[in-house]
């Protein structure tokens, strides 16, 4: 009979020699580690991090779900949540495959007023916000979402949330309006030329395509300008 706490030939621990890490391992309820696998600590911080991601994709799709799910009782009575959530990042807009999809060709342009150390201050030249979003995609077979959504959503938010006169309408055209404005701040940066980006101001071109022949088609060809008044930004607003 062999004495507690021996090895047997193959070199196998007792219960003495590797119990405390057995031990261990099992009241965290994870299998003992064979020899060079990550430490116990390693593994627990993996599996705790599979869990919130998991958890937050979980979150993230139900509530994306339920904001273009028909109307039922679980999301009128969580409506203010649900749109607390998706609004504005994640709007949805499928007009796309609506009957009657957008017909037009909208570039967006942003520039800034930059005050100076010495009181000075500065308009800059326009900035072709669309322009640098269609470099990017084209010739590139895998575009990010952002250049292909993000400002074209923000700005068809923008327009969906105001009325003819450019007011907006409720909290959501006041949320579309912060959502904008730091787009057009990002893209152009805290400070240019040494000078602090106080304001932005943007404007948009509306070109409507030219309808094929065989259409019946008969609406406007003619281009349109939306032009937006300064809008103050401040130092959170930008990355």
């Amino acid at each position: 009979m062999e004495p507690r706490g021996s090895s047997d030939e193959s070199g196998t621990d007792r219960a003495d020699e590797g119990g405390t890490s057995v031990r261990s391992a099992i009241v965290q309820g994870l299998p003992p580690a064979p020899n060079g696998s990550w430490p116990l600590l390693s593994r627990v911080a993996i599996m705790a991090a599979i869990v919130v991601l998991t958890i937050g994709v979980t979150l993230h799709l139900l509530l994306v779900f339920l904001f273009v799910a028909p109307p039922n009782a679980i999301n009128k009575k969580y409506d203010r949540v649900v749109k607390g959530y998706v609004y504005p990042e994640f709007d949805q807009n499928w007009q796309l495959f609506a009957p009657n999809p957008l017909q037009d060709n909208i570039a967006v342009h942003a520039r800034a007023e930059v005050a100076f150390p010495d009181g000075s201050r500065r308009l800059t030249n326009w900035l072709a916000l669309t322009a640098q979003d269609i470099r990017e995609i084209r010739h590139n077979p895998v575009p990010s979402h952002a250049h292909q959504n993000l400002l074209r959503q923000a700005w068809d938010f923008y327009n969906r949330t105001h009325d003819a006169k450019g007011r907006a309408i409720g909290l959501r055209g006041e949320l579309s309006e912060a959502f904008v404005r730091r787009i057009a701040a990002h893209r152009l940066g805290p400070r240019i030329d040494g000078g602090q980006v106080v304001k932005v101001q943007i404007y948009a071109t509306n070109t409507p395509i030219i309808p094929p022949k065989w259409s019946s088609d008969n609406g406007s060809t003619k281009k349109t300008y939306q032009v937006l008044p300064w809008w103050p930004v401040s130092k959170k607003e930008f990355p």
